[in-house]
C-alpha cells in the first residue's frame, strides 16, 4: 500500500465517511449524503475532456479528441440515493482519454424519489437507445462503481432475460452485489472501511429490497447465476465491507465459466480508481480498466 493510500483513507475517515449514509434513512438525511457526495466531488480535478449533455437518455457524455468507436455507458455510484455524471468526472474524464471511448454517464432514477426498479430501467433504455442509434454491441462496455457496480450486473441479468445481445462487457468497482448486507466483511471490516457507514449501507439495502425477495438476482446479483454474461472486469480493496459482496460475483462467474478479470487490492478505499490524480493505485487499475475496454470492444 502508497503512503497516498494510507493518508487518502484517514482523510475519508474523517471527513466524508461520518457523513455519508445514515443509518436512519430519512428522506432529509438521504439529502444530506447526496449533498456530501456532491460537495466532496468539487475537490477533485477533472481532466480534460468534452462534456456535453445527452438529448437521448438523461445524463452528459464524456469524450476527449482521441474518441473512436468505442462506446462505455458508465453507471455511477451513490447507494442508489447520491451521486451524478458530475460527482463521477475525475474518473469518467480519465476513462474516455486513456480507452478512447465515448462515456455515456447515465443520471438514472434514485430513491427517494423512485424504487426498484426505475435505475434498471433506466439503464436498459439508455443501452437500447445506442442500439436504435446503430452501434454495435460488440463496440460497447458497461461500467460502474458501488451502486453502479451493482446496476452493470443487474443490466446484464436483465438483457439476458430480454433476450437482447450481450455488450462487449463490464466492469465493476467495489460492487454492492448483496443489498441484504449479510455478508462477513460488513462485519469484519465496518472499522477499517475508509469511506462506507456499514449501518447506512444495510438500512439502505433493505429500504431499496422493500417487500422483494432480498435475493432477486435483480436486486443482489450476488445471488444470481451469471451464465451468458460477457467478460467481466473486478477491482475492489481488502478493507472494504463490500469485499465479501466481489469473492461472490468472483465464485459465480468461475461457477458460470465467464471470463473474469478480478483483483483485490490490498488496503485500498472505496472505488479508489477515482482518486487516481492522488493514488498511484488508482492509475494502475485505471490503466487496467482502459485495457480491458480496448480489449474486449477489438
Amino acid at each position: 500500500m502508497s503512503w497516498q493510500g494510507r493518508v487518502l483513507s484517514q482523510v475519508l475517515k474523517r471527513t466524508l465517511k461520518p457523513m455519508m449514509f445514515s443509518s436512519r434513512p430519512t428522506p432529509a438525511r438521504m439529502g444530506i449524503s447526496a449533498w456530501a457526495l456532491e460537495a466532496s466531488s468539487v475537490l477533485m480535478p477533472v481532466p480534460r475532456a468534452n462534456i456535453t449533455p445527452s438529448t437521448g437518455p438523461r445524463g452528459e457524455w464524456v469524450e476527449a479528441d482521441n474518441a473512436g468507436q468505442r462506446y462505455v455507458i458508465y453507471l455511477h455510484g451513490g447507494a442508489y440515493i447520491a451521486g451524478s455524471p458530475r460527482t463521477h468526472r475525475p474518473l469518467t474524464a480519465a476513462l474516455a482519454r486513456q480507452a478512447g471511448a465515448r462515456v455515456l454517464v447515465l443520471d438514472y432514477r434514485q430513491a427517494p424519489q423512485h424504487a426498484f426498479p426505475a435505475w434498471v430501467e433506466d439503464s436498459v433504455a439508455a443501452y437500447r437507445h445506442l442500439l436504435e442509434e446503430g452501434v454495435s454491441p460488440a463496440h460497447i462496455v458497461l461500467a460502474g462503481d458501488s451502486a453502479g457496480g451493482n446496476l452493470v450486473l443487474v443490466t446484464l441479468l436483465h438483457l439476458r432475460e430480454l433476450g437482447l445481445p450481450m455488450p462487449a462487457g463490464g466492469i465493476c468497482l467495489s460492487p454492492w452485489t448483496d443489498l441484504s448486507c449479510s455478508y462477513p466483511s460488513h462485519r469484519h471490516n465496518a472499522h477499517c472501511e475508509a469511506m462506507l457507514n456499514p449501518g447506512g449501507i444495510r438500512a439502505l439495502g433493505h429500504r431499496h429490497i422493500g417487500g422483494h425477495d432480498p435475493k432477486h438476482p435483480l436486486l443482489s446479483p450476488a445471488h444470481a447465476d451469471l451464465t451468458g454474461l460477457p467478460p467481466l472486469m473486478l477491482h475492489v480493496g481488502t478493507t472494504e465491507i463490500l469485499l465479501d459482496d466481489a469473492r461472490a460475483i468472483r465464485r459465480n462467474a468461475k461457477r458460470a465459466g465467464i471470463r473474469l478479470q478480478y483483483r483485490e487490492w490490498k488496503e485500498m478505499p472505496h472505488v479508489f480508481p477515482l482518486f487516481h490524480r492522488f493514488l498511484p493505485e488508482g492509475r494502475k487499475a485505471l490503466a487496467q480498466m482502459a485495457d480491458f475496454v480496448k480489449d474486449v470492444t477489438s
